[in-house]
């Protein structure tokens, strides 16, 4: 008799470890379960958190519950993508149906015709150095020499002011204007 009661104190202790682990599991996975919101900030900037106490105090009455599908959720590497057919995004353009490849063309004819001008105002210098090198002749001559090539240098640092303004602030705000992105007219 005490046998089969200790055989029954056990099977009661057994039952009862299983029930707690059953009814844990079910708590568990019902923790497991997140629920995400999301909400609009004033700036009209949207987040999404599965933690309702992260949601500013301002936000909490406009947050709603966002729907989790399956079908859209992707875990480890490989993203869930509809195999038959292929993604494929459109290239973006801008106002005025021009691509990326029109202005990195203006991009570069700016940088190209910055560095002509840059080189020829090098070989100006460098002749002046010559010429100052050089032991004097007449003077008359090389002043006219010396004011022709100060009138052509200070030309052409006009023309490199210009050629830098345009590159770095009128291409980048008639892009911007346009809806071109930004990284389009970069080096």
């Amino acid at each position: 008799m005490i046998f089969i009661r200790v055989i029954r104190q056990e099977e009661h202790i057994v039952r009862f470890a299983v029930l707690i682990a059953v009814l844990f599991s079910l708590l568990a996975s019902r923790e497991a379960y997140a629920e995400f919101y999301k909400w609009v900030d004033r700036d009209g900037r949207e987040f999404i958190t599965n933690e309702k106490e992260k949601i500013p105090v301002e936000y909490r009455g406009a947050a709603k519950p966002v729907e989790v599908r399956d079908d859209r959720v992707s875990i480890g590497q490989s993203p869930v993508t509809d195999k038959k057919m292929p993604v494929k995004m459109a290239e973006h353009k801008d106002k005025y149906g021009r691509g990326e490849l029109y202005w990195q063309k203006r991009a570069e004819k700016l940088r190209r015709q910055l560095r002509e001008q840059e080189a020829e105002r090098e070989l100006l210098v460098k002749q002046e150095k010559d010429d100052e090198a050089k032991p004097q002749k007449s003077s008359s001559g090389k002043k006219k020499t010396k004011t022709a090539r100060d009138k052509k240098k200070a030309k052409i640092e006009k023309k490199i002011a210009k050629l830098k303004r345009e590159l770095d602030v009128d291409l980048p705000e008639e892009a911007r204007k346009a809806d071109a992105y930004p990284g389009w007219i970069r080096e």
